[in-house]
């Protein structure tokens, strides 16, 4: 015959203790709170990284053609027909970099887009966009309380 074993009952926990579901949706909000304002800095250093792009697209095509007008006559006037270089020979070297503007555009299509999805998330689990949570005072306090002016004397006096 098998020896008799109690059954010992785990204590109960105490009440503070316990994970509710409001507790469980606070945490997954403020967790995706977190990762949104990770998304948010990406989105705007890869929006920072598409504007040097184009900024760079555009440095390299002026110089370009400011260097095609080195090659040509001593006149070195944009467009000037006394020039050696063609308006097609132009076309060739302006086009030549346009795949950085593309890039860069793409980059920055990204980067807005990172940042409104972010957004959207924050917005879509009830956090809060402006940084105001239910309850808080959006009264302003008066102008004349906040500057107390006060009369001194210059150093020389």
């Amino acid at each position: 015959m098998l020896p008799h074993v109690s059954t010992i009952e785990p204590p109960a926990p105490a009440d503070d203790h316990i994970a509710t579901a409001e507790d469980v949706a606070e945490l997954n909000r403020m967790a995706v709170e977190r990762s949104a304002a990770f998304a948010r800095v990406a989105g705007a250093v890869v929006l920072v990284v598409g504007a040097f792009g184009a900024l760079a697209w555009l440095w390299l095509t002026v110089r370009l053609q400011l260097r095609l007008d080195d090659r040509g006559s001593g006149v070195g006037s944009f467009g000037d027909l006394e020039l050696d270089t063609s308006f097609l020979e132009r076309i060739d070297v302006a086009s030549s970099y346009v795949e950085l503007l593309v890039v860069s555009a793409l980059a920055g299509g990204l980067g807005l887009g990172l940042r409104a999805a972010a957004d959207y998330q924050v917005a879509r689990t009830g956090g809060s966009l402006t940084g105001y949570r239910v309850g808080d005072d959006l009264s302003t306090p008066d102008d004349h309380d906040d500057l107390v002016l006060e009369r001194t004397d210059p150093p020389g006096a």
